[in-house]
């Protein structure tokens, strides 16, 4: 009898631990983007990016008479988004290059998937703002850009968080090409 006792304790508190840590702390974000060429004709661009955001968690997860659960980025959100502007930028014909006349500066201001709870599914609903300040020879040209999408998941016990991960991944990626597509961002970096 004593055996089965010290055989189940630790079984029940591997139990109970496993219930505590079900959402990860983090999960790995990577915009994409995907352009033509033919944009830029070699002109140089420095880029910088901050992080303005007040929180530093990327997804929220709500459930009616408990606390949110809060999930961040496992990699440098800005750093990811920065990289896949530069390579946009790169892929349209400009050249990244510290020191150069015409500088971007881009500012994370809101990242944030928010997953409320329903009976049967959830909600998740998507908020993102950036802004781009581009600068050359005295002059100044500020873009925000702004996303916001809902979708809903199926799912009665936890959201599947590889599923939020995705559409965030998607609005990120989306934001990122609007600034590549910007006309006004391409006339101020051709000089016009």
């Amino acid at each position: 009898m004593n055996a089965i006792k010290w055989f189940t304790l630790p079984l029940l508190l591997l139990g109970l631990a496993g219930c505590a840590s079900y959402y990860p702390i983090a999960v790995d974000v990577s915009p994409s983007v995907e352009v033509g060429g033919g944009v830029y004709r070699g002109q140089a661009i420095a880029l910088s990016s901050r992080d303005g955001r007040a929180n530093d968690f990327i997804i929220q997860i709500e459930q009616q008479g408990k606390s949110p659960v809060v999930v961040g980025a496992a990699n440098n959100l800005k750093v990811q988004l920065e990289q896949a502007l530069a390579q946009g930028l790169s892929t349209q014909g400009a050249f990244i290059e510290q020191g150069a006349a015409t500088r971007i500066d881009m500012e994370l201001q809101e990242v944030l998937a928010r997953v409320i709870r329903g009976h049967i599914s959830y909600d998740v609903v998507q908020q993102l703002r950036l802004q781009l300040t581009l600068e050359r020879g005295g002059r100044t040209l500020t873009k925000q850009y702004r996303r916001s999408a809902q979708e809903e998941f199926p799912g009665r016990l936890h959201p599947e968080l590889d599923k939020v991960k995705e559409a965030l991944n998607k609005q990120l990626s989306l934001m990122v090409q609007d600034m590549l597509a910007d006309r006004d961002v391409q006339n101020f970096i051709n000089g016009g």
